[in-house]
């Protein structure tokens, strides 16, 4: 069989090619074993014939050696008796031209050989030889039987399987076809219907076989695979709709802020312009740098954490800067001690960022941030005095482009993207992040990383 079109060919035709050549090597064996077995069954039968006819004619001679007691069976059978030096004492008519050679080697009272060369009607002949006590000495008493019979029985068992073996192999070829196309059409069901599938629509699912197997558990699986490519892709497109939406608002105010001047020339004033388009310019490019960093997080591309940080020094960093950028609240910072993670150090900088801004965000007066190291793990938490977090939001609000003030966060620069960072951060460190309300006194948000000694 050519090995390219085995490779090539299909699955169905590749696996009854293996098992017909399975099959047929087996049978082959085994009708090589059935035939010596019969051969040699039917052999050892004919010896044990020749022994006893042996010990016939050996106890009828009784000292004499007269031909008549050998009862010739024509050309089937023959007896002689040869003395040692070759004489023939007595043979039947068809070897009486012919002398038996000696097969007795020293030693060796009885032998039951083949022989091929005594010259009667059939080719071959099962021959005992015995030694023997005759009136004229010692000598050599040969019975000779046909092979012709055992021959003819072992040919016509190899022509019997030699017939039906390619018949049973077309047969189990054909059988095999049909039971592995029939076991492959879920399969190929399957394909079909995956295949007739597009990205546009994704809320088709193939058929599941209803049965407990291997391919009932391909279409789970497929189907399990398709809600998952659905929601990725409904992510997507939510995440590419709100990006669009949130990176053409600022866009939006510094072209209305150009047009005004352009428009108003007398009266416009460059200097706030100017302001305001550096504002919007500065909020762009952090809306920017947020969506890129979601980006490298979907694609598995954010630094490994290698080396160990100490994480109160980046809190206390970062509690200094967002303390000189809004005095609008305090932030209380005493219960912050010292913790060592493995970590990178400008992601957990950006996790800390984050959740000092959310927080500010939200408070009325305090924030209120915390640093604690246990045997096992360190918490940081971040929590603040404003409205709080209703209970159906918690996990809601750590999803991405997620407000739950639509209006006020698009005042205050909040694009729904910094909790939803620190998520990725934190799971990328095999951290957790979660959200406690007790509303209406504020929110706390805790993020927990695994000590330095255990990771």
């Amino acid at each position: 069989m050519n090995r390219r079109i085995f490779l090539n060919g299909s699955v169905r035709f590749r696996l009854t090619a293996v098992a017909t050549i399975v099959v047929a090597f087996v049978l082959v064996l085994s009708s090589f074993a059935v035939v010596n077995i019969q051969r040699k069954q039917l052999t050892d039968s004919l010896d044990f014939s020749l022994t006893q006819r042996a010990d016939t004619i050996e106890a009828a001679l009784d000292g004499t050696t007269t031909p008549n007691l050998f009862n010739s069976d024509g050309e089937d059978g023959a007896v002689q008796v040869v003395a040692e030096d070759g004489r023939v004492f007595a043979s039947t008519s068809n070897l009486a031209n012919r002398t038996i050679a000696n097969p007795i080697l020293s030693g060796d009272d009885e032998r039951i050989w083949t022989t091929r060369n005594l010259g009667l009607r059939d080719p071959a002949y099962r021959v005992i030889s015995r030694v023997i006590n005759a009136t004229q000495g010692t000598a050599v008493l040969h019975v000779v039987s046909t092979l012709a019979d055992i021959d003819e029985s072992v040919r016509s068992l190899t022509t019997s399987l030699a017939v039906a073996m390619p018949m049973v192999l077309a047969l189990l070829a054909a059988l095999m076809w049909w039971l592995i196309g029939r076991t492959l059409h879920p399969v190929e069901t399957i394909r079909k219907s995956v295949a007739a599938i597009t990205t546009s629509d994704l809320n088709e699912r193939v058929e599941v076989p209803d049965r407990d197997d291997e391919i009932s558990k391909l279409g789970a699986t497929m189907n399990e695979m398709l809600d998952r490519l659905a929601a990725s892709s409904q992510r997507q497109r939510n995440f590419v709709a709100d990006a669009a939406h949130e990176l053409r608002t600022p866009l939006t105010r510094i072209r209305t802020e150009i047009e005004v001047d352009l428009a108003q020339r007398q009266t416009a004033d460059p200097f706030a312009t100017h302001r305001v388009v550096l504002e919007e310019t500065t909020a762009l490019q952090q809306l920017i740098d947020d969506l890129l960093l979601l980006a490298r997080s979907d694609a598995r591309q954010l630094v490994q954490p290698k080396g160990v940080i100490d994480l109160d020094d980046v809190v206390l960093k970062e509690v200094k800067q967002q303390r000189t950028n809004s005095t609008r609240v305090t932030i209380d910072a005493q219960q912050v001690s010292g913790a060592a993670v493995v970590a990178d150090a400008d992601q957990m900088t950006r996790v800390v960022r984050n959740l000092l801004s959310n927080a500010i965000r939200h408070a009325a007066s305090t924030v209120v941030v915390s640093l604690t190291e246990t045997e096992h793990s360190i918490e940081l938490s971040v929590s603040d005095d404003g409205p709080g977090v209703p209970l159906s939001d918690r996990d809601r609000i750590f999803e991405r482009f997620t407000r739950l003030d639509e209006a006020r966060h698009q005042n205050d620069g909040g694009s729904g993207l910094g909790l939803a960072i620190v998520k990725d951060i934190v799971e990328h460190h095999n951290g957790t992040v979660s959200c406690s309300s007790n509303h209406p006194t504020g929110a706390r948000i805790a993020v927990t990383i695994p000590h330095a000694s255990r990771r």
